[in-house]
């Protein structure tokens, strides 16, 4: 598990232990490691949310909302939430 920060003191903390609610959520339990003897112990929560691409083998009861489109991030944040023009070409149409 990677390293959290430390709501408390800004310090590295790790996960010690993993607690499974259900399928789709868990909470890990998560101790700091400042050097300072911060000591300070949390819960994160996890949880599954949507799916972006559909499992090749879903299991009969389970299911998440499917993700719409989302482009990747680039240099230019103000267009990230925007989809791109539609363009005649991206149908197989010759334009």
């Amino acid at each position: 598990m990677p390293h959290v920060t430390c709501p408390a003191c800004g310090g590295r903390a790790f996960a010690r232990t993993i607690g499974k609610r259900s399928a789709t959520y868990r909470e890990l339990y998560y101790h700091c490691r400042n050097p300072d003897a911060c000591g300070h112990e949390f819960v994160v929560a996890m949880e599954a949310v949507r799916t972006v691409k559909v499992s090749r083998y879903p299991a009969p009861l389970f299911r998440l909302p499917i993700s719409g489109w989302h482009a990747a991030a680039n240099d230019r944040a103000a267009n990230d939430d925007d989809r791109p023009p539609h363009h005649p070409s991206a149908d197989g149409l010759a334009v």
